[in-house]
C-alpha cells in the first residue's frame, strides 16, 4: 500500500507501507493491502504504520482516512511524525488538546457574536429600520 498524509500546509508523508492502524471515532481499525476500500473519520490519537519491518507513528489531530485500492490517504488538521511513542502521546495530551479547547472557545465566542448581531437586527427591524421608520 502507499500512504499519503496531508495537512492544510501540504503533503507530510509519502511512503510505501505494509499495514496501518488507526483510531477512528467509531473504533480502531487495521488496514492491510487487501482490505476493502474504506472511509472513516479519525479521532485525536496515534496512528501506527508498518513499513519494511519497522513501526512508526503519527500523532493525528482528527481527520479523514480514505483507502482506495492500494492508496491510503489521510487528511488531518495537524500531523506529527515520530518513532518515539511517549513523546507523541505527550504532544497529544498537551498541545493537541489545548488547540481543541481553543477551537471550542473560539466557536462559542463566534456563536455569541452571531446571536448578538441577530438580536440587534431584530431590534432594528422592530423599531422600523435604521432611519426610525421615515
Amino acid at each position: 500500500m502507499h500512504l499519503n498524509v496531508y495537512t492544510p500546509t501540504g503533503l507530510v508523508l509519502d511512503k510505501e507501507i505494509d499495514q496501518i492502524d488507526v483510531e477512528a471515532i467509531d473504533g480502531f481499525y487495521t488496514l492491510l493491502p487487501r482490505h476493502v476500500d474504506f472511509v472513516t473519520a479519525l479521532a485525536l490519537g496515534i496512528t501506527t504504520y508498518h513499513a519494511a519491518g519497522q513501526k512508526a507513528y503519527i500523532a493525528v489531530n482528527e481527520g479523514i482516512l480514505v483507502k482506495q485500492g492500494a492508496l491510503v490517504r489521510l487528511a488531518t488538521r495537524q500531523a506529527v511524525l515520530g518513532n518515539d511513542l511517549s513523546t507523541l502521546i505527550h504532544l497529544i495530551e498537551t498541545d493537541f488538546k489545548r488547540m481543541q479547547q481553543q477551537r471550542k472557545e473560539s466557536a462559542a465566542t463566534l456563536a455569541r457574536l452571531e446571536i448578538g448581531l441577530t438580536k440587534g437586527f431584530l431590534r432594528l427591524n422592530a423599531a422600523g429600520g435604521p432611519d426610525g421608520g421615515i
